[in-house]
């Protein structure tokens, strides 16, 4: 099948949640091929679980999900391996394993994934910790590292293989502006020098407008998709104030009903 004439990931009436908590229903929408999409709202609205059902590791309540065209179904191993194999997940934190070198986590993948020999896989490596600006520190341990390194090291991590999706859960939570703005311009560079289609999860506005192409914002009031599209015209032009006051940092409008009884009762 040729994966470029579909999206890189399609959403059909997908409704999520566990037991009696729905999260989101009825949601539609599309990632293109080669953008950076970022998936955003605020706490508890469901991005991280929205994430994991891409991924393949929470089943809808309702609805579907595509890649490149072919339904993703974990119930049929070996479709569901092989779209696997397209994807690259940086989850939140980073997750490395502390016992190994930064050179031993990137190499896990490929150990399990490839017969490459030892020297290749060396090799590889070496090449996807320059890629993110790790040149000379494969032999360090996640806590030898600062916390930016960190996030390189589980992107490359991420990359070893090539995936045509890369998945980020929060890139920039808990960086400094400097960093978190080097960690940007590494996405934009993985983005326009492979083609990878880059999907995020993330509230850090400052990120988003630097890197977007387009967002979907997720409202855990309606349990819906309430925004999509450029972040810049949402905060300048969206009809949902919800949305402006999200974008522009804006705090919730006080209760106008409120205000009205507690003047009423304070009149003489």
């Amino acid at each position: 099948m040729d994966t470029t004439l579909h999206p890189a990931i399609e959403v059909r009436n997908l409704t999520m949640g566990f037991a009696d908590l729905i999260l989101l229903q009825h949601a539609d929408f599309e990632v293109k091929q080669g953008e950076i999409f970022v998936i955003l709202g605020g706490s508890g609205c469901g991005k991280s679980t929205l994430l994991k059902h891409i991924l393949g590791l929470y089943s809808p309540m309702q609805g579907s999900i595509l890649i490149h065209g072919t339904p993703l179904n974990p119930d049929d191993p070996s479709a569901y391996q092989a779209i696997l194999k397209t994807f690259g997940v940086m989850y939140q934190g980073g997750a490395l394993f502390g016992s190994m070198t930064l050179a031993e986590n990137v190499a896990l993948a490929v150990e399990e994934y490839t017969d490459l020999p030892d020297a290749a896989i060396r090799d590889l490596v070496e090449i996807k910790l320059r890629q993110v600006g790790l040149a000379g520190f494969e032999d360090h341990l996640p806590m030898e590292v600062s916390g930016g390194m960190k996030k390189r090291a589980a992107i490359a991590r991420a990359l070893v293989l090539n995936p045509k999706i890369l998945f980020l859960d929060e890139p920039s939570a808990g960086l400094d502006p400097i960093t978190s703005a080097d960690l940007d311009e590494l996405i934009r560079e993985i983005n326009a020098s492979l083609g990878t289609t880059v999907v995020i999860v993330s509230h850090e506005l400052p990120s988003i407008f630097s890197i977007a192409h387009r967002v979907i914002m997720l409202d855990k009031e309606s349990r819906s998709i309430i925004a999509e599209g450029d972040p810049k015209f949402l905060r300048d032009h969206s009809p949902h104030a919800m949305v402006r006051r999200f974008f522009n940092r804006q705090a919730m409008q006080k209760n106008t009903q409120a205000e009205n009884t507690h003047a009423e009762n304070s009149t003489p």
